[in-house]
């Protein structure tokens, strides 16, 4: 070893943020990978769309879910990342080729004024099969975030092609992801590739959502039986696993196959994907409309922090937002009666988003049940809990925890304890 190399590595810190070395051990921060986004556009949340596998309806997802939040009032985007299997642009009728300009690429808009980006819209025939290798496929998708006048948008969607190759990669590492949903379907080996497309996730630290299985079941249109041709459901067992949300199951319907393959998935009526819609609305906010005004509840303990025992709180602090701002602030005592009574609690308070440290699964699950977002894992000062997750940089974990000890020095694990203090 060099006598240099040898003083740069007795003298490392450990901390590669201000180091200009380029040393084995320097580790890349997420931000140094993050490709620019176009200077004419701005978005405030982007989500990924993703499934281990081909053919369990990935973009009849991604495709609605972008629908049902422009029918919000919002303004969402879609970009199809899925390069050798597009299908979004069919999905909404869209037949002619993007334009360019000195400044970059216009996105097309749909009939409802949906903004979609696809190689389809860049091809003369739309049935030229795409034939190119990962890396081009790769920064073609990257340039669709770069080179893309998107414009202002509020929600951005990305579908994404199957399983976890250079595409997902890319988009993992190129865009400035909030989160992901999980496409998946009853089969049997469904856990198996859910599991490969978690341990991607976790890998590059892009929070999980939650859940959608589609083809979950047909429902009989005389008598209206829920038949599992595919199998039994398989989510509720794979979300309780990973501690993931179930945001919908969404059933083999013809109306779904008919309005995708006719280009009229904008004029499609169904309330399958609605919960899953309010469920990002409130977990995702953006605030740019008058529209949002949101009762926000924080466990809180007697020095302002964020208290972490949901089950055991005595006191809640109440923020009120409108239009962004704050309107008023009180305080909500509970006496610390237990979760069950503390759902109760919030429902009688038109609580709709719950900040806490700590919560059990089960209790998390009945205050989803009642419509209130939860949003577990945020500790330190309240006020500064709320400010970062009304600005979405809070680092919050969508999987309940409860991993303190309790009372009878029992410790807690989320994925096993089944104590009553949960």
């Amino acid at each position: 070893m060099s006598e240099e190399v040898y003083e740069q590595t007795s003298s490392c810190s450990g901390d590669c943020s201000g180091c200009s070395s380029t040393c084995s051990s320097r580790q890349p921060s997420k931000e140094e990978f993050l490709a620019p986004l176009n200077r004419y556009s701005k978005v405030k949340k982007v989500i990924g769309v993703v499934s281990g596998k081909g053919g369990v309806g990935k973009s009849f997802v991604t495709s609605y879910l972008a629908v049902l939040m422009q029918k919000k009032g919002y303004k969402t985007a879609i970009l199809d990342a899925d390069v050798t299997g597009p299908s979004i642009p069919k999905a909404f009728g869209i037949h002619e080729q993007a334009k360019a300009g000195e400044a970059g690429l216009f996105p097309v808009v749909t009939e409802k004024g949906i903004k979609v980006m696809s190689v389809n819209v860049l091809l003369e025939d739309e049935e030229t099969p795409v034939v190119w290798r990962g890396p081009i496929i790769a920064g073609t998708v990257k340039q669709f975030w770069t080179d893309v006048i998107w414009g202002d948008i509020d929600y951005m969607f990305v579908d994404m092609p199957p399983g976890t190759g250079d595409v997902p990669l890319t988009v993992f590492q190129s865009l400035p992801l909030d989160g992901v949903i999980l496409v998946t379907s009853p089969q049997e080996l469904v856990s198996m590739i859910v599991k490969k497309a978690v341990n991607m996730t976790n890998s590059m630290n892009i929070p999980v959502l939650g859940m959608i299985e589609n083809y979950s079941y047909v429902e009989c249109t005389k008598c209206g039986e829920k038949i599992s041709i595919f199998g039994e459901s398989k989510i509720s067992e794979i979300a309780d696993q990973y501690g993931f949300l179930t945001l919908a199951k969404v059933p083999l319907n013809p109306d779904i196959a008919k309005s995708m393959d006719q280009g009229k998935v904008e004029e499609l009526e169904a309330s399958w994907l609605n919960e899953a819609s309010d469920f990002l609305e409130k977990l995702l906010p953006v605030f740019d409309d008058k529209k949002n005004n949101v009762k926000i509840a924080v466990t809180t303990d007697e020095n302002e922090k964020v208290f972490q025992h949901f089950g055991h709180c005595e006191k809640f602090t109440v923020y009120e937002i409108k239009e962004g701002d704050l309107i008023g602030k009180s305080e909500l005592d509970t006496k610390g009666n237990g979760h069950e009574a503390l759902v109760g609690v919030m429902k009688e308070n038109n609580i709709q988003v719950l900040i806490c440290g700590g919560i059990g699964f089960g209790a998390m699950q009945a205050l989803m049940e009642a419509g209130i977002l939860v949003v577990p894992g945020m500790t330190g000062d309240i006020d500064i809990a709320v400010a970062s997750y009304l600005d979405g940089s809070a680092q919050t974990s969508m999987q309940p925890s409860c991993d303190h000890v309790h009372e009878e020095e029992h410790t807690c694990d989320s994925e096993n304890c089944t104590c009553e203090h949960k």
